[in-house]
């Protein structure tokens, strides 16, 4: 169990700087995610002519199993062909899976496509996808080294893509037509599960070849789920004081031995997801109290219960509940209930959000640096203003994206819950909230004993359906936006 722990600790101390230096090293003999594609590349992804991307998205998906990952790493020691067979299938699979994204970026409205931070993400993702297309298949255990030197540099090179996504999505929100006719909840689900299963893919490949005691790759085989409920709730508590000063203690209860083979990045994420919310919410319901009433904060309370195929974390709290209106809200990306986390700060995140998003309607040069920025003190002010507000935005999806490599604040922009759904879901579990308005909120994380329930990856069948359905979607909004508009005598101004 401490071992487990270090483990984790280390891992996330070490490895930034690893990846930094191996980042350093080839930086200037490739193309990074800062540069722009060769001449050649850039034609080939502009090109109307060219149908390779709809070629790749439409071959189907291979699938896998934990037990088969499981199978791979226990016996690569030896036969060293399960390496190779290993990286054959993250050489088929990663192009086909980055085709479904690019044509679902292709899809969306030509509003959103053309922003220049969403349209850098779509470069990215076509120099991986074409990079990978053009790397020769692995035929010997040297090929494989050379092959997971590119795979480690594209890993690492995407790590920032989902802070250019956010600002970009920030940008075209902030468009008074069609930024409040956008539904991109559907969209944002099948980038970031397709983003889940290409780096489960790539990263167990990465270290299927490196031995360490309790873990096949990134998977660990009896994963303390006690311990992990702790190692959570130590850092939720630290961050809670960090930012209030004062924190509730987390009880635990259940079958405390209980041990199930994970990703122990995957559930320290969840677990400390909703931690965080549970303390959040617990002191400021309490935040006016005295010192003595501080003292005796209810705690949050965990119990583990573990079932045959299932098991199931329920985590408590006396923080007020959620109000009715928004309990449906919380699932959507963006949707918060406070805006910094920070006591004394406003708690409605989505005034605080759109007060950002005005600024920038009105501002004559918004924030893609046009010749008039600075011009007008105001103009500059609503600029730097939506400037940190996509920084805070991109910031927060990356973290919570590559979660638990990064350090949280207590509250950010309403990622926490939907992404922690997300993961629970790819996986098999689920995550599911009980509401007790004026008291509290249970919330029930359930995840599937992969090895011994038959998990198999699923994906959804059909391909680029969420580009295609934000299209459709924003299409008739701002179509019976402009209807409405007609019949008042007024047409926005975009």
């Amino acid at each position: 169990m401490l071992l487990q722990r270090l483990s984790r600790l280390v891992q996330q101390c070490e490895q930034p700087a690893q990846r930094a230096m191996q980042a350093a090293v080839v930086q200037h003999s490739r193309h990074v995610y800062s540069e722009r594609l060769d001449h050649q590349e850039a034609l080939k992804a502009d090109s109307f002519y060219d149908s390779t991307v709809e070629k790749y998205a439409e071959m189907p998906i291979e699938t896998f199993s934990l037990e088969q990952m499981l199978n791979i790493g226990r016996n690569v020691i030896s036969d060293p062909t399960k390496v190779i067979q290993s990286a054959n299938f993250v050489h088929r699979e990663l192009p086909k899976r980055l085709a479904r994204r690019l044509l679902d970026l292709q899809l969306l409205p030509h509003l959103v496509v053309t922003n220049p931070h969403i349209k850098r993400v779509y470069n990215a993702y076509y120099h991986a996808f074409d990079t990978l297309r053009a790397t020769p298949e692995v035929k010997t255990m040297s090929d494989n080294v050379a092959f997971c030197t590119l795979l480690r540099r594209l890993v690492d090179e995407h790590g920032p893509l989902l802070d250019g996504l956010a600002r970009g999505l920030v940008e075209v929100k902030a468009k008074r037509l069609v930024g409040p006719a956008l539904d991109l909840d559907y969209f944002l689900d099948n980038m970031l599960r397709s983003r889940i299963s290409r780096r489960v893919i790539a990263e167990q490949h990465l270290h299927i070849v490196n031995t360490r005691p309790g873990y096949i790759g990134s998977i660990a085989t009896a994963l303390d789920v006690a311990d992990a409920v702790e190692f959570a709730g130590q850092r939720a508590v630290q961050v809670c004081t960090e930012a209030y000063g004062f924190a509730p203690e987390v009880t635990l209860s259940g079958d405390l031995q209980a041990l199930i083979p994970y990703l122990p990045a995957h559930l320290d994420y969840m677990l400390y997801e909703l931690l965080k919310n549970s303390m959040r919410a617990t002191v400021e319901k309490y935040r006016g109290a005295t010192y003595t009433t501080r003292r005796r904060l209810p705690a949050v309370q965990a119990r583990v219960c573990s079932g045959d195929t299932h098991l199931t974390v329920r985590i408590s709290d006396q923080g007020g509940g959620i109000p009715p209106d928004m309990l449906d809200k919380v699932w959507s990306y963006g949707f918060t209930t406070s805006s910094t986390g920070i006591p004394g700060a406003d708690n409605n995140g989505s005034q605080h959000y759109q007060q950002h998003v005005n600024e920038a309607l009105y501002s004559s040069s918004g924030s893609s640096g046009s010749s008039t920025s600075g011009s007008d003190p105001q103009t500059a002010a609503a600029d730097e203003q939506l400037q940190q507000t996509q920084a805070a935005f991109g910031a927060l999806l990356a973290d919570v994206a590559d979660a638990p490599r990064r350090r949280y604040s207590l509250a950010g922009l309403g990622f926490g819950l939907p992404l922690s759904r997300l993961h629970a879901r790819y996986f098999g579990g689920d995550l599911k909230l009980v509401n007790l308005p004026g008291y509290g909120v249970d919330a029930f994380l359930t995840v599937r004993r992969l090895d011994t329930a038959g998990w198999h990856e699923q994906h959804d069948g059909d391909v680029a359906a969420a580009g295609q359905a934000a299209a459709v979607h924003a299409a008739v909004e701002v179509q019976q936006r402009l209807n409405k508009n007609r019949n008042h005598g007024t047409l926005p101004i975009t």
